[in-house]
């Protein structure tokens, strides 16, 4: 009998993968598979598995399951050859090949591709071949990435969508504007400014079956990332800009969702250091961290006290008031201040003077400008610009809050306008309530003028707000 008859029958495995880059010339699975299988008719063997991994990339570093499934089956005995269409198929990261080869040598995995032939992992000569050809798709991937690297490159210099996920209020191409969801964006925003809570909003948004881009539910988290975004100003950005600077590099190609100082406002809120985000439950006491301490003025937050909860002076545990009472006195007071024309009237008594910040405000931009250019031109220091810089930013930072502290008050509007004011604010959810009131009033808690007073009306004073 001859060596033929007695050889052992290879059990192939086809594995076939198509990814986006379509690289490979643009293949289907289906063809891929047709010509692995007349090539292993020709070569003799027996397909045993097909494995297939559509639309990944071996070289983005995802998951390929068909092809971890695979190799176990080569460890387990199952598998005794592979083919392949070319063995860009297989791996093109290098680290994917040398773990290839470590078991096809192992095993005597034997490899066959239709368009390269056969890979004899089996001696050193194939073994580099293979890793020649690995490093000729290494090459390949390194050379996509520096002309995908160069083209955001300059259409970010352009103002352009530089692609990915479908940004929340944009179609798919990043650039037009997708009217409901941009409602959401202006309404979010305008809500924030007021003093609303993240997670106040997100709760409404959920409760009108909305959804994020991917069609999740709404959390803080996922709000908070969509508003802080340059984009919704029209701007175009570098970086994260949920921490830190936004690294803004001018103006996009798609319009402004919202006005540059409104997207600022918020954008300065959420990312201030100081805000206290609740990200477990939702927001009970109306004046925490609004009502101010009478001894120092340090504002003050509830904190259990012997099964209870008290407010309590953040500075120093030297005044404390009880949280009901407090509230509902609170509540009360504050409806009959929106009730008064008088008080609706000053949240609006300053559109003068933030038409005059507007104006002062773009000035103040065009003057940094002309410091960057100036600075190229090697008319001033880098000294000297970081001087001149920082003292009109700082001017623009005066500008911004005092913008958005006129917005916080205007943003009370829907309340205020309102057929009954006072009833509606009685209606309103708690942040909501917690916005007009730190619009509308300062509430500064005295001490109790005698030993064993724990609450009376006395030691709340109510003012309305400067």
């Amino acid at each position: 009998m001859n060596a033929e008859a007695t050889a052992p029958t290879i059990k192939a495995a086809i594995y076939a993968r198509i990814s986006r880059d379509r690289a490979g010339a643009g293949l289907g699975v289906e063809r891929q598979e047709r010509d692995c299988r007349e090539l292993a008719d020709r070569l003799g063997w027996t397909v045993a598995e097909v494995y297939v991994d559509n639309d990944i990339s071996a070289y983005s570093g995802r998951t390929r399951p068909q092809y971890r499934q695979m190799l176990r089956d080569v460890e387990a005995g199952k598998i005794t050859g592979i083919i392949a269409w070319h063995t860009d198929r297989l791996h093109r990261r290098t680290v994917e090949l040398e773990e290839f080869v470590a078991v096809a040598e192992e095993h005597g995995t034997k490899v066959q591709t239709v368009t390269s032939g056969t890979v004899d992992l089996s001696t050193a000569s194939g073994r580099m071949v293979a890793r020649m050809l690995g490093a000729a798709a290494q090459h390949e991937i390194d050379h996509a990435r520096e002309r995908m690297k160069a083209k955001k490159a300059q259409m970010a210099r352009e103002g352009k969508y530089r692609g990915g996920q479908r940004p929340y209020g944009f179609e798919k191409d990043g650039a037009t504007v997708r009217d409901d969801e941009a409602e959401v964006i202006r309404r979010a925003t305008k809500g924030i400014i007021a003093g609303r809570s993240l997670r106040g909003i997100a709760d409404e948004l959920n409760a009108e079956e909305l959804t994020t881009s991917t069609g999740r539910p709404w959390t803080y988290a996922r709000l908070r990332d969509v508003l802080v975004r340059p984009r919704n100003a029209g701007k175009l950005s570098t970086g994260d800009p949920g921490h830190g600077e936004p690294g803004i590099l001018g103006d996009a190609e798609w319009p402004a969702i919202v006005p540059e100082e409104e997207w600022t406002a918020a954008y300065k809120i959420l990312t201030d250091p100081s805000r206290r985000i609740q990200q477990g439950n939702a927001t009970r006491w109306l004046g925490s961290g609004i009502y101010i301490c009478g001894k120092c003025g340090t504002a003050m937050r509830p904190a259990p006290t012997r099964g209870k909860y008290l407010y309590r002076c953040t500075a120093q545990a030297h005044l404390t008031v009880m949280t009901e009472q407090t509230d509902s006195y609170v509540r009360a007071v504050v409806a009959d201040l929106v009730r008064d024309p008088r008080i609706v009237a000053a949240l609006d008594d300053d559109g003068e003077e933030a038409n005059a910040d507007r104006a002062r405000r773009a000035e103040l931009a065009t003057r940094l400008e002309t410091f960057e250019a100036d600075y190229m031109d090697g008319t001033i220091s880098g000294k000297m610009l970081r001087a001149s810089t920082d003292k009109v930013q700082a001017q623009i930072d005066e500008i911004d809050r005092r913008l958005t502290a006129s917005m916080q008050r205007s943003a009370s509007s829907k309340v205020t306008s309102a057929e009954d004011p006072g009833a509606a604010f009685l209606d309103a959810p708690i942040d909501i309530q917690r916005a007009v009131l730190a619009a509308v009033a300062r509430v500064e808690i005295r001490p109790a003028d005698r030993p064993g007073v724990r609450w009376s009306e006395d030691r709340v004073r109510i003012t309305p707000a400067e």
